[in-house]
């Protein structure tokens, strides 16, 4: 794995981070990454977990303001479509959690990470799972 480039940006206190997060690698084209990291904090976080295969979810909604105390994840194709992956977690004076970003409201700022990959990474509905999983 050989980083082609670092992309280092900051999501504004109001936006929807996934949101922003896809709207800019869609500018950028950047279609193959890995998330590094993410760090500011939210309004609130809504989150889920896999509870039962295939693809049974669970999701759950925190209310802020948290901070961000570490993300990671993936950006990758699946045919056309642009798929983020994050998986965030949250911490506030009272809960520190964490689980699949599905929406998170920035409160401050959001500094985002990513490594541009020099190939593309590639997902597919897995059989099993029932979840879009990447292909190795």
């Amino acid at each position: 794995m050989v980083f082609k480039n670092i992309h280092v940006f900051r999501v504004k206190p109001g936006q929807e981070l996934l949101a922003a997060i896809t709207r800019y690698c869609r500018k950028s084209q950047v279609n193959s990454a890995i998330v590094l990291g993410i760090i500011g904090s939210l309004y609130n976080a809504h989150l889920k977990y896999v509870v039962r295969l295939p693809a049974m979810f669970k999701s759950s909604v925190y209310p802020g303001p948290l901070e961000i105390v570490a993300a990671q994840g993936t950006v990758a194709r699946k045919g056309d479509d642009l798929i983020i992956h994050i998986h965030l977690q949250v911490a506030s004076q009272q809960v520190c959690t964490g689980g699949h970003l599905t929406k998170a409201k920035v409160f401050s700022t959001a500094e985002v990470s990513l490594g541009e990959l020099d190939y593309q990474l590639h997902r597919q509905t897995d059989a099993y799972t029932g979840l879009n999983e990447l292909v190795c």
